[in-house]
């Protein structure tokens, strides 16, 4: 199977439809080419399913350098195991 890290924003896309905390950083531009490519991404790597723990802390990396894996963000912080179905 084949996993993803997904960043805290797009963890909220893809879990409750959620793009609120994208606009918390950027600007009204920079916050709509940036859910354009969330959307596109996520359509790519569809269907997803959790693959991490939030009671043990199994899939989740609290404080990565990793790249997310759907909106590419490469700043640091919280990442979520997916796995493509």
């Amino acid at each position: 199977m084949e996993s993803f890290w997904l960043c805290e924003d797009c963890l909220q896309a893809v879990a409750y439809d959620d793009y609120s905390a994208v606009s918390l950083h950027s600007s009204e531009a920079e916050v709509e080419q940036r859910i354009t490519r969330m959307h596109t991404a996520l359509r790519a790597l569809l269907p997803l399913s959790a693959d991490f723990d939030p009671e043990s802390g199994i899939g989740i990396e609290t404080f990565s350098t990793r790249t997310c894996e759907c909106c590419h963000d490469t700043l640091h912080g919280t990442r979520h195991r997916f796995t493509r179905l």
